[in-house]
Order: C-alpha cells, then structure tokens, then sequence
C-alpha cells in the first residue's frame, strides 16, 4: 500500500510539472504574438507619418530694384559737388576730402572712363562724363577722406565708393504694389526651398526690362548663382510670368521707355 502511494505521488508530480511548462510555453508564445502584432501595428502607423527634415532654411531676401542706387537724371544735371550724391549721415563722416572719383561702371566692373578731383566740387572733366550718362548706366564716386576719430581725436582715412543707376523722373511702377510683387516670389518658391542645405546658399541676380507698354521682357540671369540650379530656375520662371500690370516709365519729355530692374535674392545676411 505504502509502495502504491509513493508511485502515485510521483506520477503527480510528473504531471504538474508538465502541465505547468506546457501552460508557460503557451503564455510566452501568445505574448510573442501580442509583441509581435502591436510592433506591426506601430510600423503601420510609422509608414503613414510625413518624413521630416533637419535642414533648416536661412532667412531670405528678395528684392525687386534699379541696380544700385538710383539717382535721376535731372538731379544728376543739377549736381555740382559730391554732396550731392550722398546722404547726411556720410557728409557729416567727412572731417577733409583727399580725393573724388568718377568712376563709369560697365558689366558689373569698372571702365576705363574716369575722372580725379581733389575737392567736393566737382571739376568740369567728372559733370561731363555725369551728364553724358544715359538712362540704366552706373557710375561710381569714390571719395577718399580723413575722418575725425570721437574717441581718440586724431584723423582716420576712410572712402566712400557707392554704385549708383541713372533713372528716369518717372520710374516704372508694379500696380499692385511692392509688397504684392515680392509675395508673389515668396510664395511660389517656398516648395523649391526645401533642398537648401545649411549655410549653403548664394545670391543670384536676374534682370528683366518692364517695356513702355508696361510688359515683363529680356528676362536674363545677370550674376551669380545660388548654388542650386533647379532654385535658380524657378526663380528665372517665376520673373517671366510675373502676373499683373505696371506703369511704365517716361523720361523727362513725358515718353514711355523701357525701365531696367533687377530681382537680387539669396541669404538675408549676404545680400
């Protein structure tokens, strides 16, 4: 009897154990499967998200306008000393001038077309080479100076070398606006945007005449590029189609003449 009771317990004792591990296995593969369908579930929900993008765009600049500087033509025949090319803030800078050049600009680079004085008046060689200019050329006036150190009281050589357009009285204007025209660049280049990499942008320069009859033409990629030429496209398109009407512009008998304007974009800190 006492034998019987001992073989009985341990085929008990068999059979939990192999009940136990049977219901163990079970579990850990039912948790498996659990793992397994929830991690589907969130690659599911990962493949839908939007990729994203650590590139971060710069600031930007757009701008629509003369060259350099403007000036008009009738201002221009008026001028007799540099004075009257510069704002109050750089007259004020000059303590004594060394020397005023006159300086043609074509293609973007100096001429040989240039004319030295040693005074703010002008001397009659540099208002003959000024008054011969034509409507859409440039001109530099270096100025060579000393100017009067606040701090220290001595006098510091400085220079002055601004650009400078010749324009028409009446300049040719973009009915909607300034602000319209540039929004309009903006936003129709947002998307083409995404690509730039870093600090790795350049500026470009696109020329284009608004014609008397107040039309977009000779749409030209002037100078420079941005770095991507799909950008530089875009924006070459963009200047093409530019909807809406301008104003043309008139010289000083009231004509209406073609007008030059260049659209200057790039990095807002490099333009």
């Amino acid at each position: 009897m006492k034998k019987n009771i001992i073989i009985f317990g341990t085929k008990l004792a068999i059979t939990s154990v192999l009940i136990f591990s049977f219901l163990s296995c079970n579990h850990t593969v039912k948790s498996n499967e659990a793992n397994s369908s929830n991690n589907s579930d969130l690659a599911l929900v990962n493949s839908n998200l939007e990729p994203t993008t650590n590139n971060k765009i710069p600031d930007l600049y757009y701008g629509v306008d003369t060259r350099f500087a403007a000036i008009k033509k009738t201002d221009i025949h008026n001028a007799t000393t540099i004075y009257d090319f510069l704002n109050d803030g750089e007259a004020q800078q000059i303590a004594h001038i060394n020397s005023v050049g006159i300086i043609i600009i074509k293609d973007n680079q100096q001429s040989e077309i240039q004319e030295y004085g040693e005074s703010d008046q002008l001397t009659d060689a540099q208002l003959k080479i000024l008054r011969s200019t034509d409507y859409f050329s440039h001109f530099t006036i270096r100025t060579e100076f000393k100017e009067k150190n606040k701090e220290t009281g001595k006098l510091d050589e400085r220079f002055f070398g601004p650009h400078i357009t010749v324009v028409p009285d009446k300049q040719a204007v973009y009915i909607d606006g300034n602000e319209a025209l540039i929004n309009y660049l903006k936003d129709n280049s947002k998307e083409s945007m995404t690509i730039i990499k870093g600090d790795n942008l350049g500026a470009i320069k696109i020329s284009f005449i608004v014609t008397k009859e107040g039309t977009v033409s000779k749409v030209t990629h002037d100078a420079m590029t941005t770095g991507y030429s799909s950008i530089d496209k875009k924006l070459i398109e963009l200047v093409k189609n530019i909807p809406g009407e301008w104003t043309a512009a008139e010289n000083s008998k009231g004509e209406k003449i073609d007008y030059e304007f260049v659209f200057t974009f790039g990095p807002a800190n490099g333009c």
